[in-house]
């Protein structure tokens, strides 16, 4: 296991940590440690050794004492029940090569005997791959109605572990779920922006540790996040407010400041944020290429009435100013990994420097640390 991955005791440790406090009904569904050894005989059964992650966590946890959502995947298991599962597979593969072999040479089988099935419920289980070869150890999935799949999984429990105790603490999502509370006050994990469970609301978990960083990032500057601005702020503001009473319309003051100092740049290699000397023939070029489309469900400056597109990711992702009726304007983005259009609700300067600090929880942006980012000035 990588040094850089917390151990698996420290994860649970957190983990627990979060439950006492915030979901002690979730807690108390956890199980006390393994017998070393039911552990020891468990693997004597299934022919193969637990990977030190897997035998750390039993020597944390034997799983849960009864079915619940404390963990973004399946609920791990007793080691009992991690053996009938291993042998009902078996069972069910027997001889057949169909479900022995993968059909092709990227494919995996439905089920392969060096499987251990940590987590499972309703038939699919989240298993531990121990055969050899670079990938041992790593985290995937073995459905009951299809093949193994480990694309998307974890290089370890470990780091699945890790992950799940860093989202509780800091926000953020593990599996497309996020962490939630149920009316009862038990952990539920879900996807983002479900509001209920069977018809009870469903309250965003808190983040304790993130509102420590909150707090700590209060009073960073955009020279902390940015370093010293690459334009001269004056010349380039009345630049930008010329180009605004142009288009009709007063752009909020604390975009024009930032871009005016900070425009024309690339940031991390990732966003590229348009400046003073390029948004006039960038909102041109844009606004026609972008009229009419169904993804932008708005014109587009210079367009009357239209949202400013002021940047973009690498992704294709494009970054919009959006006014609206009380004369505020808010940043939306065009979101071309998800093929969707995203209002965050929140102005210019509160978005950007939170985005820049890591302070906002997004799946469609980088998880930055807070900086100083690079910043490259881009030729026209």
């Amino acid at each position: 296991m990588s040094s850089l991955v917390p151990s698996v005791r420290l994860s649970w440790n957190r983990i627990d940590a979060w439950l006492r406090v915030y979901a002690p009904a979730s807690y108390e569904l956890l199980a006390p440690p393994a017998d070393p050894d039911r552990v020891e005989a468990a693997q004597e059964e299934m022919g193969l050794r637990f990977p030190a992650d897997l035998v750390d966590s039993l020597s944390c946890h034997n799983g849960l004492l009864e079915w619940g959502n404390l963990l973004p995947g399946e609920p791990p298991q007793p080691v009992a029940l991690i053996v009938d599962h291993w042998r009902m597979c078996e069972e069910i593969a027997g001889d057949d090569r169909d479900l022995r072999e993968a059909s092709g040479p990227s494919d995996e089988p439905w089920w392969h005997v060096r499987w251990i099935p940590w987590a499972h419920g309703d038939g699919d289980a989240q298993v531990i791959d121990m055969r050899e070869g670079p990938g041992q150890g790593r985290l995937g999935t073995a459905c009951h109605d299809g093949t193994g799949h480990f694309g998307d999984g974890w290089p370890s429990l470990a780091a699945y572990l890790a992950e799940v105790a860093e989202v509780l603490d800091h926000g953020g999502m593990v599996d497309g779920c996020v962490p939630y509370l149920t009316r009862d006050g038990e952990l539920w994990w879900s996807f983002e922006g479900d509001a209920d469970l069977n018809g009870e609301p469903l309250t965003p978990a808190p983040t304790p540790g993130k509102e420590v960083v909150l707090a700590a990032r209060a009073g960073w500057s955009l020279v902390g996040l940015l370093g010293l601005p690459v334009g001269a702020a004056d010349d380039g503001a009345a630049v930008i407010e010329a180009i605004a009473r142009d288009w009709g319309v007063a752009l909020p003051a604390d975009y024009v400041a930032v871009a005016a100092a900070y425009g024309g740049v690339m940031i991390s290699d990732y966003v590229y944020f348009c400046g003073a000397r390029d948004l006039r023939v960038y909102g041109e070029e844009w606004s026609r290429r972008l009229a009419g489309s169904p993804s932008v469900p708005c014109p587009v400056l210079p367009s009357r009435g239209g949202a400013l597109l002021w940047g973009h990711t690498i992704e294709g992702d494009r970054l919009f100013l959006v006014p609206q009726t009380d004369g505020t304007w808010t940043v939306s983005a065009f979101r071309r990994g998800w093929g969707d259009w995203h209002d965050t609700g929140l102005g210019f300067g509160e978005w950007f420097r939170g985005a820049l600090a890591g302070a906002l929880a997004t799946d469609w942006l980088p998880q930055w640390e807070p900086g100083p980012h690079s910043v490259e000035r881009v030729d026209s």
